[in-house]
Order: structure tokens, then sequence, then C-alpha cells
């Protein structure tokens, strides 16, 4: 698979927060990441029809891997959306840890996994209960704890 690069959207107001900051390092991460996850979040707020769909299809998937309760082959499909999702995550945070000089403690991949499964959890919570200060409080954790992760170059 080909390096992605961070949806429009995000890389647009990284570099939008970037060329505000007069510092760098692990507190300018911080500002870059909140940036992004800020742009993030009225996107998929907007598309709650498209944020159900895109479960149903991912329970589809996982239903017909796991029906018969014995091995079962891998769901193509569900696997392709999680290795999408990360993927772009993964360009994300290459961004904001290049343009803050800062670089990930950890495998980038993992850290990708991790803020996917975060948002993933957090998006299906806000469906189901609409709780948008709850949300911005989990996705501003995230941040922090995504931040955590990295170090002055």
């Amino acid at each position: 698979m080909t390096e992605l690069r961070p949806r429009p959207a995000l890389a647009e107001a990284v570099e939008r927060a970037r060329a505000e900051l007069d510092f760098s390092g692990t507190r300018a991460l911080r500002v870059l990441l909140h940036a992004g996850v800020s742009a993030l979040w009225p996107a998929i707020k907007a598309t709650p029809d498209r944020q159900v769909r895109i479960y149903e299809a991912t329970i589809s998937a996982l239903r017909r891997r796991w029906d018969g309760q014995g091995e079962s082959a891998v769901e193509e499909s569900a696997v392709a959306l999680f290795r999408q999702q990360e993927a772009e995550v993964t360009a994300f945070l290459r961004l904001c840890a290049e343009r803050s000089e800062t670089e990930w403690i950890e495998p980038v991949e993992a850290i990708s996994a991790y803020a996917v499964a975060v948002v993933q959890g957090t998006v299906l919570r806000w469906l189901a209960d609409g709780d948008d200060e709850t949300t911005l409080v989990v996705l501003d954790d995230l941040v922090s704890s995504l931040s955590s992760r990295a170090v002055d170059k």
C-alpha cells in the first residue's frame, strides 16, 4: 500500500495552526494534534447516517467472519476499513510530528491503531447518546495521550 497523505481538512488545519505557532516541540505537537482532531469532529458529526452505515457494514462483515464460531477466514472488507483509517491517521501523526519537530517514541503505526480504536468507540458512543460534551472531553484526552507518546527532536 502506498503511503497516504492526511485528509485535506486535517492537513490544512495542521498547517494553519503551525503558521500561528512561535514554538516547537511537544507543546506544538499538542496544538497541531488538537487542530486536526478539531477539524475531524465536525465532519463526523455532520454525517451521522454515514457513520451508522459504516458501523453496519463493519458489523455485517464481522458477522460473516464469525458465523459458525470456528476458525474463520479474515473478512477483508473489515480489515481494509481499519487499515485505511490507520494509514490516514499514521499520515496525520507523521505530519504533526514533522511540523512540531518531535518524534514518536513508539511505532507510529501502533499509535495510529490506538487512535483509531478510541475514535471508533467515541463515535459509536456519540451515535448512541448524542453527548457532544463527553465526546469533546474524550477527544481532548486522546490528544493528551497522543502527545505524551512523543519527544522533542
